[in-house]
């Protein structure tokens, strides 16, 4: 059987709720939102696996076939991935990337890259395990970005998270838990951070409603590390000013006190998906501006919407089917439980249909670069399409009903 480095330090991070933080900060990759997608690739192929940390000496891959590297928005001007790129020049062993992304402000703008970045595309590019892309990506957009800078052929996908409920009916039952209630009661917030200033009005609006005094709900971080602190009571290692920046996005008309008993009630940080999934299924709706912690929501059999911060988020809930609105335009509107009601448009049958395409286009990449897909994987993948509606009766005398259909009537602006 082959086996597969994956590039992820550690299988479990284990009895974490005795961790010190600064272990549990890297053993997420600075964000707890990449578990969802690390968890997914593990569970999503089956080679044997042995875990290899981003800081390897290449000595530790000697006996892999294949590297493979869970890939987050690594493609912008934020990341410099020169030293990984030379550890993989070294290793000199086949790699696959699955779920990379560009990040730009929005999907309209152009992607920046260092030199370092680059390189490390290059490197990925160049170490093909057979003919076919070794490069998965969030969707279109990404690939289009990566063909300006001379990678042409990386395939359209999407997050492997998408496919971490095994259920092809997916869509049905999201479908089927939203709708049996009338407004969503208990709500979770996936949070943005402090220096998101876009945000900020949206987050003050989303936590007011969040605080139900009959259905309270959570306040989920996951990322940037003292964001995360105030989920875990590390109120003292956070700087002042910074912790001031953290209170002033959440909830600045309270106290500093206040602020720290509302962190102890409220906020919560997650460091294996099980356990996130299992707490998200007390929710009604999952909304805020990460993409993640709403995609486990949806996991998890319930409802989420995404406020889109940045064109990464945005290409990825499209690819994913996720109710989606751009923080501009989010921040317009009035923010109730109806309008949110009204706002989340979601087909069950479009939802499962697309899910099922994108399974049967990852399990095609897998398969073409030497992976076993899941059998989960292959069932999505498989789903049949829904029969189609019944053709509507015959209408006598149509061209009449035609014409009143397409003419306007007296005085009418057309």
């Amino acid at each position: 059987m082959t086996k597969v480095g994956i590039l992820w330090a550690n299988e479990s991070l284990g009895l974490y709720g005795n961790a010190p933080f600064d272990h549990l900060y890297r053993g997420i990759g600075r964000n707890n939102g990449n578990l969802a997608f690390v968890y997914a690739i593990v569970n999503q192929i089956q080679e044997k696996l042995t875990y290899i940390p981003w800081q390897f000496d290449p000595k530790q891959v000697a006996d892999v076939d294949v590297i493979v590297i869970p890939c987050a928005n690594q493609f912008g001007k934020h990341t410099d991935l020169r030293a990984l790129a030379g550890l993989l020049e070294k290793a000199n062993k086949p790699i696959i990337g699955i779920g990379l992304g560009a990040q730009a402000k929005n999907m309209e703008s152009e992607v920046e890259v260092t030199p370092g970045t680059l390189e490390w595309l290059r490197v990925l590019n160049s170490h093909r395990p057979g003919s076919a892309s070794n490069i998965y990506t969030r969707g279109p957009d990404t690939v289009t970005q990566l063909a300006r800078f001379g990678v042409p052929d990386a395939v359209a996908g999407g997050c492997p998270s998408h496919f971490i409920n095994e259920n092809a009916d997916l869509g049905q039952r999201i479908h089927k838990n939203w709708t049996s209630i009338g407004l969503p009661r208990a709500i979770s917030v996936a949070a943005g951070h402090e220096r998101w200033a876009n945000a900020r009005s949206v987050e003050h609006r989303l936590i007011a409603m969040m605080q139900d005094p009959v259905h309270p709900g959570q306040y989920v971080v996951q990322s940037m590390a003292d964001m995360i602190k105030i989920s875990r009571g590390e109120f003292d290692s956070i700087e002042p000013d910074v912790l001031a920046q953290i209170h002033a996005y959440t909830v600045p008309h309270y106290t500093l006190d206040e602020f720290k008993s509302w962190c102890r009630a409220y906020a919560r940080s997650f460091y294996d998906i099980p356990s996130w999934m299992d707490s998200l299924r007390r929710y009604d709706l999952t909304i805020g501006p990460r993409y993640h912690g709403v995609a486990l929501a949806m996991q998890a059999e319930r409802m989420g919407l995404t406020v889109a911060i940045d064109s990464r988020t945005e290409e990825m809930c499209v690819q994913t089917g996720i109710p989606h609105v751009r923080v501009e335009e989010f921040a317009k509107r009035p923010i109730t439980r109806a309008s949110l009601k009204t706002m989340i448009k979601f087909n069950p049958i479009v939802y499962d249909r697309q899910r099922s395409e994108r399974a049967r286009n990852y399990v095609a990449f897998l398969k073409a670069n030497g992976l076993t897909p899941a059998p989960h994987l292959e069932r999505i993948a498989a789903r049949p399409k829904p029969p189609a509606p019944p053709a509507p009766a015959p209408v006598a005398n149509p061209a009449p009903i035609a014409a009143a259909m397409t003419q306007p009537a007296a005085g009418e602006t057309v």
